[in-house]
């Protein structure tokens, strides 16, 4: 469920973005879009909100009416807002601010989607969550991501989790799907998690992002109840990208 004034943000993780330039961050953009974003090593960490108040707002991003935003001004409050014992996904963090997302746990999808939320949060608000090497039983399950992807994870043999996904893109277009001009993709692999990580894929060890665009290569990442994916962009047809954070949903 959305606290009361949240304004749900919809992750454009589907299609491939143009990589920024090395210097320029999320905050000198101005806008937060969660983990991961393509062409940038993601460094992410599970946090918890905390604070003094009943609740913390989210920041505004950077825009015409507001161009001094992203900062901890009240002129830069949204109403939009987290409570006490929230878990959010980190990025990144500068200047006392952090790029966060956020899925409530009782998430429901309503017409293929879910209110999945990304914006800055005050960094004074949040405490790190420890992440221990979950258990296999952990990662079983079907996952979905917010948009036209969804990953099933099952147990396998020899300790490795088997992994079956299946992405679209176009799939929410209702003119695309008339003209019957909807991309698939799909993410097939066997592997041995590696601590809260599975990687699979030829040539690929997980040190980094999975890049290769002429294979398919994933990486997985599991932070208590959220999955993140990132893939190498070769895992369907164009513009599908499994790519963004995934929930198993009641």
């Amino acid at each position: 469920m959305i606290r009361p004034g949240l304004i749900p943000v919809l992750v454009l993780l589907l299609a491939p973005l143009a990589v920024p330039a090395a210097a320029q961050t999320l905050f000198e953009r101005g806008y937060c879009q969660g983990p991961p974003e393509v062409g940038v090593e993601p460094n992410i960490v599970l946090m918890k909100v905390t604070g003094a108040g009943p609740r913390v707002n989210f920041i505004a991003d950077r825009d015409k009416a507001k161009p001094k935003c992203p900062d901890l001004s009240d002129a830069c409050k949204r109403r939009g807002f987290l409570v006490p014992g929230d878990e959010v996904l980190v990025a990144e963090t500068r200047n006392g601010i952090a790029c966060a997302t956020y899925i409530a746990p009782n998430a429901r999808k309503v017409k293929g989607q879910f209110a999945e939320t990304s914006g800055f949060l005050p960094a004074n608000a949040l405490v790190t969550a420890p992440v221990v090497a979950p258990r296999l039983e952990s990662w079983l399950g079907t996952w979905s991501r917010n948009a036209e992807a969804e990953i099933t994870i099952t147990k396998g043999e020899g300790g490795k989790l088997v992994i079956a996904g299946n992405a679209t893109y176009g799939g929410h277009d209702p003119g695309r799907v008339a003209r019957g001009a909807i991309n698939v993709g799909e993410l097939e692999g066997e592997a041995v998690p590696n601590g809260n990580r599975v990687f699979f894929g030829d040539g690929y060890s997980g040190e980094k992002s999975p890049h290769d665009f002429a294979e398919c290569q994933a990486r997985l990442q599991l932070f208590g109840r959220y999955l993140v994916v990132e893939d190498s962009g070769g895992c369907g047809g164009v513009n599908v990208r499994f790519n963004g954070v995934y929930v198993r949903l009641k």
